[in-house]
């Protein structure tokens, strides 16, 4: 059971909690038989459900559960959450009465025979939070809405699916209360869930600004249209990552000059932005085939480059140092130097601190990453140094 996106809330943000119950449903075991015997019904469900076809999706889950409770008992947590699963199909068909009943008894299942600290169980209760928007049980919404987010943020996070549940659970949070019109609350809610997304997709991206539009509201229907007019200008420049150039592959030196502008831009894109980004990967693509046929940049190589490039993780790095070579030296009208290879030592870096935690280790980055200071590189440009000049050494060596 792995549909991570089912419940796209009519009046909410497609990605509300309503899809977070199956994320959890992969992290509990099910029994071998029963997954045996209910793995054409489940992939059944799932089509169903992902094309919309909730009346299906209800009676699919119906029969897996009527099968998996002849093989275990009301304590497996995999009938718990296909109860729950089917409570929310109930829900997208506007048998809100029906589902809330649905989603309390999986509830009530859990809490006595799972726990009550865990990302499932918050994910519950976010789900209960929803049915009773639906039949306006505002102030328990808002509860139990309140009660999940506590558990996640008891919850350790390390990786990006985790703090994005965090700000999911923030903003529908924001959402119950708006309905509530409890605004300045709402907005309170709102902006710790943008905190979190500026810090896995950049501020001025897609998924950012389409999550800044309900800040925006929130703002005017408070009163606070000062505010609401800074978002607004914000929101009208539009997402960065739509600005990008269409992936191309180049002919020749002189197709690629009449790109540079371009490829200026998909290498600014790429310094500033998280890894995490929209077109991140995109942007990488496009000024890296550009410089492969440009010739109005030079980019050496030496051995230290090389030992970067031997990982996945580490060739995303090289691309800041190759995208901060490109920027500088097209805007000095300069092909290579000390200065612009200095700094482009200290961008790939920079680039590799900030995404650490999503690339992982790149030992041939790590003495550079202990030596890295938000506020004082000039520990990086030492042994940047020591990099340039082994580089030179090699470029002398080297056949002309």
């Amino acid at each position: 059971m792995n549909n991570l996106n089912v419940y796209e809330k009519r009046g909410l943000k497609k990605f509300s909690l309503f899809s977070m119950i199956f994320f959890f449903m992969l992290l509990v075991p099910i029994t071998v038989k029963a997954q045996d015997d209910i793995k054409s019904l489940d992939s059944l469900a799932d089509v169903a459900i992902n094309n919309g076809n909730y009346a299906g999706g209800y009676l699919l889950r119906t029969k897996q559960i009527d099968m998996l409770s002849k093989q275990v008992d009301k304590s497996d947590s995999n009938l718990i959450l296909l109860i729950a699963n089917r409570g929310m199909c109930m829900e997208r068909l506007n048998k809100f009465d029906e589902a809330l009943t649905e989603v309390k008894k999986a509830i009530e299942l859990w809490i006595e025979f799972q726990d009550t600290t865990s990302y499932t169980y918050a994910s519950l209760l976010s789900n209960l939070s929803i049915c009773q928007i639906d039949v306006n049980q505002l102030d328990a919404a808002i509860e139990n809405s309140q009660k999940s987010i506590s558990i996640l943020e008891t919850l350790p996070k390390t990786t990006m699916t985790q703090w994005m549940y965090q700000a999911k659970a923030y903003i529908s949070k924001a959402e119950v209360l708006a309905k509530a019109k409890r605004f300045k609350e709402a907005i309170t809610e709102e902006r710790k869930g943008l905190r979190i997304f500026e810090r896995y997709y950049g501020n001025d991206t897609s998924p950012y600004l389409e999550e800044l539009a309900y800040l925006q509201k929130y703002l005017n229907e408070s009163g606070n249209e000062e505010e609401a007019d800074k978002v607004a200008m914000k929101l009208e420049k539009g997402p960065a990552d739509l600005r990008l150039p269409k992936l191309k592959e180049f002919t020749s030196a002189e197709e690629a000059s009449k790109y540079n502008t371009e490829a200026i831009y998909c290498c600014n894109y790429y310094l500033d932005h998280p890894i995490t980004a929209p077109k991140m990967i995109e942007a990488g693509l496009f000024f890296d085939n550009w410089n492969n046929l440009s010739k109005d940049v030079r980019i050496n190589l030496g051995q230290f480059e090389y030992d970067v490039c031997q990982s996945q993780a580490g060739s995303l790095c090289y691309l800041a140092y190759e995208a901060s070579m490109i920027t500088n030296e097209l805007r000095n009208n300069v092909k290579f130097d000390k200065a612009i290879y200095l700094a482009a030592i200290v961008q790939m870096t920079v680039f590799y601190v900030n995404n650490k935690e999503y690339l992982g280790i790149v030992p041939t980055l790590e003495p550079f990453a202990q030596a890295y200071s938000v506020n004082n590189s000039k520990q990086v440009i030492k042994l940047a140094e020591e990099q340039y000049d082994a580089l030179i050494k090699l470029m002398k060596m080297s056949p002309k």
